[in-house]
């Protein structure tokens, strides 16, 4: 992050998408502190579940053409944290809930396996410093909109089990993502569900529409 560049910018736009939404919120609200004219632009929709967080009405889809600095947000929590706090500034109740859950999103909710004691210290510290960790739990964990339960239906409707049951292959179409009301980003939101199936060690998701053409492959880690 260029500190300069920030400071002397007119007009700063954020480009975002749903995986670095949580800081862009983080660094909307602090440009706004500096009294400078801020914008977000994301090129896919960003999810719905983060629609508690500030900022989230906010989003466009075109870079205003005003805009003289162009700052693209990250899922590196604490590097933006460290960033604040080098810069000496305040972490409001605002910034530090979006923080809290850029920290949620990047660490599945605590459950990575890497996830270490420095992990929980940021944690802690955004919690003293106002993050609203329930709501963020909340929404993050428990609350999906009606377009993944359509987007779920059409994905267990489209799998396949292969190789003995331990590679699961998916099939969607445009035109499928279209009528669920989501986007491929959903996808790949739901597509670690399917390693949780008793056997599956692989992934693959394939466009019906484009020859099956792969487009993702994950495997059990």
């Amino acid at each position: 992050m260029n500190f300069e560049v920030i400071n002397k910018a007119d007009h700063i736009c954020i480009k975002t998408d749903s995986s670095s939404f949580a800081n862009a919120s983080a660094l909307y609200t602090y440009v706004l502190t500096l009294h400078k004219k801020v914008s977000m632009v994301s090129e896919e929709k960003v999810d719905m579940k983060f629609s508690y967080l500030p900022w989230f009405d906010k989003i466009r889809d075109i870079i205003p053409s005003s805009a003289d600095v162009i700052i693209k947000s990250n899922s590196d929590t604490k590097s933006l944290y460290e960033f604040f706090i080098l810069k000496d500034i305040k972490i409001n109740k605002k910034m530090a809930t979006a923080l809290y859950s850029s920290l949620l999103v990047e660490h599945k909710s605590f459950q990575k396996s890497t996830v270490d004691s420095s992990v929980f210290l940021l944690a802690s510290r955004l919690i003293d410093l106002g993050a609203e960790d329930k709501k963020a739990y909340e929404y993050l964990n428990n609350r999906v909109g009606l377009n993944i339960f359509r987007l779920r239906e059409i994905l267990l409707k489209n799998f396949l089990l292969t190789e003995d049951g331990t590679h699961a292959k998916i099939s969607i179409s445009d035109k499928e993502l279209h009528s669920s009301g989501s986007d491929i980003s959903d996808v790949y939101s739901l597509l670690d569900d399917f390693l949780t199936l008793v056997n599956v060690k692989e992934v693959t998701l394939m466009k019906s529409d484009q020859e099956n053409n792969i487009i993702t492959n994950i495997k059990e880690k």
